[in-house]
């Protein structure tokens, strides 16, 4: 006789309100509590917890299977501040206010030590990293771009707009961001009366403020604006002297005929974008870690360099100026040609650019061995670039490698997949000769680290 499964019913999980201390902090920077909620047969249950720190007492609600919320600090830690910003309890932009900028570093840099050594690729016991100083940014006012969620609330006919708050899909309306520059706020503000319809507000998904040579709105809509809505937006750009772009499934649209806007690299070349494309938000810290990537790989004028992950050039270009020639490689089309066409704006006639799926290139669609490697990917990191470095011989790799991360548990990852490379089966062909991180999202747990790989003599 067929017997059929039938899973059990469950109950709804109970929340409980506990007490605990803080063991520690996990790599997201969240509080680490153990054993407070024990059940008899059970393990200990460890639970992850935004804003207490290692050595606190404090009080929690249990929110799901490993997580809390914070309700009180019955013992506050010595390292403990009061958050700058008036929104902090609420928005779930910057989480680490609660220390200070010092202790924010040191934090990060222990979070890489601590993924390094779990994916092997030193051993503490018997080795330390080369660390060199951070790259330390200025604590506010450094994001020249954000990004601001949007809801229509049609009994009050009233637009929110703001951001998430903490674990939540809710929005926290905010009039100001200290960790933004101060005029892309106050153009939003300028901007809400217009927006504050509900022939827009209806058809807006979100907005972003960006600043590189001129304030730019981009507007992400969901459905196309009626012609009086598109009248007041382009009378309020020509007014205000800000550019607004609209941003749909399938079309980007400058009104009032709005020109590209740009950034501009080390060597005062134009890097134009469109609105919507990938733009390092931390501009000073950007141009810091440009010219040290430059300063570590050290490109000739005999040397060739691979730029992947180029986006739109923000390492091509200057690495361009200083070496014999350079391949930018991206994945995103629309990105790559805008790498060619900044080339060829910078009259830079030694950069070539290719389009191409990073996560499966070869050696074919390279071409001629690179001297130099420069990587920047995005959170998921580098699996294919590193796949397609085992697959090189010896003598096809690169001298050094750059490789600039804003996700320390897939650089670790790809890391040591490099120095695991070994041709005579006893030592690694390649070594670390310089790692930092790089301030480039204070206030938050978000880490960026630059790691410099040297091919062993």
């Amino acid at each position: 006789m067929a017997q059929f499964f039938k899973p059990q019913k469950r109950g709804k999980a109970v929340s409980k309100t506990l007490k605990a201390q803080v063991s520690g902090l996990d790599h997201q920077a969240r509080a680490v509590v153990r054993g407070s909620d024990k059940q008899a047969g059970r393990k200990p249950q460890t639970r992850f917890i935004i804003g207490a720190l290692p050595g606190e007492v404090i009080q929690y609600k249990t929110t799901g299977k490993h997580s809390g919320t914070l309700e009180r600090i019955l013992e506050p830690s010595a390292d403990r501040r009061d958050a700058p910003c008036k929104y902090y309890e609420q928005c779930g932009g910057c989480d680490f206010q609660h220390v200070d900028e010092s202790y924010q570093l040191r934090h990060k840099q222990q979070v890489v030590e601590e993924l390094f050594q779990k994916f092997g690729v030193f051993d503490a016991a018997t080795e330390s990293l080369p660390w060199q100083a951070p790259l330390v940014s200025e604590p506010t006012r450094y994001r020249r771009r954000v990004r601001l969620a949007t809801r229509w609330l049609g009994k009050e006919q009233k637009l929110l707009i703001g951001f998430r708050e903490a674990q939540s899909h809710q929005i926290v309306p905010v009039e100001d961001c200290l960790v933004a520059e101060e005029s892309l706020l106050q153009a939003v503000n300028r901007l809400y009366p217009v927006l504050n319809t509900s022939s827009i507000a209806t058809k807006l998904g979100h907005l972003e403020a960006i600043h590189t040579n001129r304030p730019v709105i981009l507007l992400r809509i969901t459905d196309s604006l009626p012609k009086d809505a598109i009248q007041s937006l382009e009378k309020w750009q020509a007014e205000q002297n800000i550019d607004i772009w609209l941003q749909s499934d399938n079309e980007l649209t400058p009104l009032n005929n709005a020109s590209l806007p740009f950034d501009t690299s080390i060597d005062g070349d134009k890097l134009y974008f469109q609105p919507g494309d990938f733009l390092q938000v931390n501009g000073g810290i950007n141009e810091r870690m440009v010219q040290q990537a430059i300063d570590w790989l050290a490109p000739e004028k005999t040397q060739r360099v691979y730029d992947f992950f180029a986006g739109i050039g923000n390492f091509s270009i200057p690495l361009a100026r200083r070496a014999k020639s350079l391949l930018a490689v991206e994945g995103v089309y629309r990105m790559a040609e805008q790498t060619r066409n900044n080339a060829e704006t910078n009259s830079l006639t030694n950069l070539s650019s290719l389009a191409a799926e990073l996560n499966d290139i070869t050696a074919s669609e390279l071409g001629e061995p690179a001297d130099l490697w420069c990587l920047d990917p995005a959170r998921p990191g580098a699996e294919g670039v590193m796949t397609l470095l085992k697959k090189l011989k010896p003598e096809q790799r690169p001298k050094r490698i750059v490789y600039v991360s804003c996700a320390p548990d897939t650089l670790a990852r790809d890391v040591a997949a490099i120095v695991g490379l070994k041709s005579n089966k006893k030592t690694s062909d390649y070594r670390i000769s310089k790692l930092c991180t790089v301030d480039m999202f204070p206030q938050t747990h978000h880490i960026e680290t630059m790691v410099c790989l040297e091919r062993a003599s």
